[in-house]
């Protein structure tokens, strides 16, 4: 199935029974009897033959899409039971969105290692711009990120959950007792973001223009630090319910009007890399958000 697959997918890629046979090595008719073939097995119709023409049936446009990532995700496998045998360990290099639940991201890293035990993997925080340029130029593997930017048909875009913001807040703030605080509530209050110096001018945009947040900034290296001027009373950080409560901070519901804000976390990488191992932390991912 796998070696018919493989033709199909050169079929569709090079629109050409003859430039299919030269990518696989094999004769233009070889080719169109190996696809007869898939369709038999299938029992279905891949492509519409019009002479030397085709067309390709919605059917086929499905099998296509599914079986290229059949073929890389076995293809991925072989290389690294080809590594593991020889000795060599596989990398993967995961970028996470600061603030992030720890909680979800510490289980995943565990869960992955013992299921991956030739796998290094690597873990690094930032900003929405600190992932995306890595990502894009290959020195990170995979990012987890919210949706900040629109979805690229250059990456894969996985999503994984639409999340629920909270401000982390002085315990004994009068706000507290609203049981939920409104963009408009805090609007006088400064809202703490977690990002590099020279980031601060595109969070405070993102935040400010994508999210609606109507407070001015508060600049923060860390999570640790955004969560100490949190309990000092200096503003508010936001987040999601995973982020740990003490020190005299509560977490109340953000919302803007009458909804709750959200914001909608995906798995990202490039559509060109070996992403057998981006799908597997994905799906660890998922699970453990659950």
């Amino acid at each position: 199935m796998h070696r018919y697959m493989r033709y199909y997918i050169a079929l569709i890629e090079t629109g050409s029974f003859f430039e299919a046979g030269e990518a696989c090595h094999i004769s233009q008719s070889a080719v169109s009897q190996q696809i007869k073939a898939l369709e038999n097995e299938l029992q279905v119709t891949l492509i519409e033959r019009h002479g030397r023409k085709f067309t390709v049936t919605p059917a086929g446009r499905y099998f296509y899409e599914k079986a290229k990532k059949q073929v890389q995700a076995l293809d991925s496998i072989v290389r690294e039971v080809r590594r593991i045998d020889s000795g060599e360990y596989q990398r993967l290099r995961v970028g996470v969105l600061n603030g992030f639940s720890a909680r979800i991201i510490q289980k995943t890293v565990r869960d992955f290692t013992l299921s991956h035990p030739h796998v290094q993997l690597s873990l690094t925080t930032g900003t929405h711009e600190e992932l995306f340029h890595p990502v894009n130029s290959g020195s990170l593997d995979m990012v987890i990120n919210d949706q900040w930017r629109a979805l690229s048909d250059q990456f894969i875009n996985e999503e994984l959950t639409e999340q629920r913001l909270f401000a982390l807040i002085r315990q004994d703030d009068p706000l507290t007792e609203k049981g939920r605080v409104t963009l408009n509530d805090v609007q006088d209050k400064l809202c703490i973001l977690v990002t590099s110096p020279e980031q601060r001018e595109t969070e405070a945009a993102h935040w400010r223009d994508v999210m609606g947040m109507q407070s001015s900034f508060l600049f923060a290296d860390n999570v640790d630090e955004a969560r100490m001027n949190a309990a000092a009373g200096i503003g508010f950080y936001p987040c999601d319910e995973d982020m740990p409560a003490d020190g005299g901070t509560v977490l109340v519901p953000l919302y803007r009007g009458d909804a709750p804000m959200t914001r909608k976390m995906f798995a990202f990488w490039p559509q060109s890399s070996d992403s057998s191992l981006q799908w597997e932390f994905a799906d660890v991912l998922r699970q453990n958000i659950k």
